[in-house]
């Protein structure tokens, strides 16, 4: 496991952060919004760059069907970016003014929306990789020989991160945001902000558990 390796995937969980605080745009400022953002994008143009590869592969080997999930995911992941990017520079007030459109309220909805499932997106990608993560993790901390103990640890963390992730689900609307239905939520930041980053990010780590257990269950159907 190279160093290489590890930060890179270090970048890509800074990505999945800068999501979330992108989402927490009533947060920040405008500027700093589009700051993260621009970050964000440049993230994800070195994490195709890191993974070229697989884009040579992608016609190669057998289509089974977990191969078939990740594949439709990365492209639906592709899409939601480019139009989370082309709405970006539509609505940008700071750093791209000079691509704007005046008066483009309904471009910022679809932005809004785009940035919501890039995250959802996202969070099933990362489920899907999450046994390359997780032998990451074991490779840096030199945890070689198996533990019982410690998959049951690991076990009951993913079931809290789950249920606290369906909690925060109906907490912040989540489902009626992908459904591009309007909600009248309005997070306030004054009360809580690390509660809405832990929110998300239990929504994330809902998200990505059950696209790991739901293809290990696929694995072992198919066999």
């Amino acid at each position: 496991m190279t160093t290489l390796f590890r930060v890179r995937l270090f970048l890509d969980f800074l990505a999945v952060a800068l999501i979330i605080a992108c989402l927490a745009y009533w947060w920040l400022d405008n500027l700093s919004h589009e700051i993260l953002g621009t970050a964000l994008f440049a993230l994800v143009i070195g994490h195709n760059v890191f993974n070229r590869r697989w884009y040579g592969n992608v016609r190669k080997g057998r289509r089974d069907t977990v191969r078939l999930f990740n594949i439709i995911t990365i492209v639906c992941l592709a899409v939601a970016m480019l139009v989370m990017l082309a709405t970006s520079l539509l609505i940008s007030r700071d750093l791209f003014s000079f691509m704007a459109l005046d008066g483009a309220f309904a471009v910022r909805e679809i932005h809004m929306f785009a940035g919501y499932w890039t995250l959802f997106i996202i969070a099933i990608h990362l489920g899907t990789r999450w046994t390359v993560v997780m032998n990451t993790v074991r490779a840096t901390l030199g945890l070689a020989a198996r533990s019982t103990v410690r998959t049951i640890a690991l076990r009951t963390v993913a079931l809290v991160i789950t249920i606290w992730g369906v909690k925060s689900s109906f907490d912040m609307a989540f489902g009626s945001k992908l459904m591009l239905t309007y909600s009248l939520d309005m997070w306030d930041f004054n009360e809580s902000t690390l509660q809405f980053f832990v929110n998300y990010g239990s929504i994330v780590g809902l998200c990505a558990v059950v696209t790991y257990y739901g293809l290990n269950l696929i694995r072992q159907v198919a066999r």
